[in-house]
Parts: C-alpha cells; structure tokens; sequence
C-alpha cells in the first residue's frame, strides 16, 4: 500500500487526508484505467495538460455492485449537478474497481451522468493507499437515505438482476475516495475509512468553495 499505513485505527481522519508521496503519486498516474469499451487510458490524463483554471474531482468508489456507493453517486447528481460543476469549472469522473464491462449497468441505474472508467486491477487504489476493509461507518453519512439493511437488499437485486456483472463487480471490501487536482498537481484527497465512508457531498461544495 505504499507509504502510506493502511491500518485506519490511530488518527484515522488526519491518515484519510494524507496526500501520498509525489513518487508514489505519479506512479500511480502512469497506471492504467478502462473505459466501458475496455480501452485503455493512464490515469493521469484525466487530470494532466488541462485548462490551468479548471479542476479535476476523481472519485474511485467501491465495486459495482454496491448499493451505498449508488446512493452516494446519485447524491453528487442532485447536490453537484452538471450545471453547478460547470460553473465551478469542475470535472467530475467516476473510477470503479471492477469489470468495464459493469460500468454500462451502472450508469443507467444511477443516472450517472459524468464518466466512468474501471481499474480492476486496484493498482492504483492500493498504489494511492485506499484500504480494504468491510467496516460500516459508526453514525450513517448523509447520502445514504436507506438503511443498512435495505442497501444489502439492493446490492443482493443488483446482482440478481445483472448476473454477469456480479461476477466481475469487483472485490466487496475495496473501498475508494475523493481526489482533486487543478493543473496537474493534487489539491485535496479523502480515503474512505469504511464500506460507507465517502466525503459526503456537504463537504465536497466546501472544498470546492460551491455554496
């Protein structure tokens, strides 16, 4: 996992916002990631030779499959729509870590209307120190308007409906996180701790100076 520790217990919310060693970071930039047509791409073109003005927000969630990221990309549609980011001059992508061929489904289930890409590999969610782990959040965040319990029951429907991407959704106890850059350089990141924890959209519009 890199330089960074993956064990989450001791100063967990200062660990969560560690930016990684720029080595460590442009290593993980060169890895490559695949869009639904399985094309590869690196990484770091998302966020490199851009508009100096314009920022880069890179979100990796957990496997396809996963009814609390669902939850979570359908509230960055309603909190942070097109329109909002636009005019922020804020790009929004999607990073999942399983099978491209998932990505398809799970736009239409979630409205998701930024990219998606896939790095089933992991390489750059362990390369960038985003840790595995299956714990729940100990209070339940914001974007989530359905209990535990029903987020099970629909990551279980999600895989009874689209039987081919539950066998290539990725594993269950990747977690993900937030990144942004603005010319090339990382801004502000957030690794989520547990199986639900997403910088929740509140605190992206602040970061982000988005009211």
């Amino acid at each position: 996992m890199g330089a960074i520790n993956g064990n989450v217990n001791a100063s967990e919310k200062a660990w969560a916002r560690q930016h990684p060693e720029p080595k460590l970071l442009e290593e993980a930039g060169e890895f490559k990631i695949k869009d639904e047509n399985g094309k590869d791409i690196p990484l770091q073109s998302l966020y490199t030779d851009k508009d100096p003005n314009e920022r880069q927000l890179v979100i990796f969630i957990r496997h396809f499959l996963c009814g609390s990221c669902e939850e979570y990309v359908r509230a960055l549609g309603k909190d942070l729509p097109p329109s909002t980011l636009s005019s922020a001059r804020v790009t929004l992508t999607l990073i999942g870590c399983g099978d491209p061929k998932c990505i398809p489904d799970y736009k239409k289930r979630t409205n998701c209307p930024c990219e998606i890409y896939a790095d089933p590999s992991r390489q750059i969610y362990q390369k960038l120190g985003m840790v595995s782990n299956l714990r729940k959040s100990a209070q339940k965040p914001q974007y989530l308007t359905k209990g535990f319990g029903s987020i099970i029951f629909s990551s279980f429907v999600n895989a009874l409906k689209s039987p081919s991407d539950a066998l290539g959704a990725g594993p269950p106890s990747q977690n993900g996180g937030e990144w942004l850059f603005k010319a090339g350089s990382l801004q502000w990141c957030h690794r989520m701790e547990d199986t639900t924890g997403h910088a929740d959209t509140s605190e992206l519009k602040e970061v982000l100076g988005i009211e």
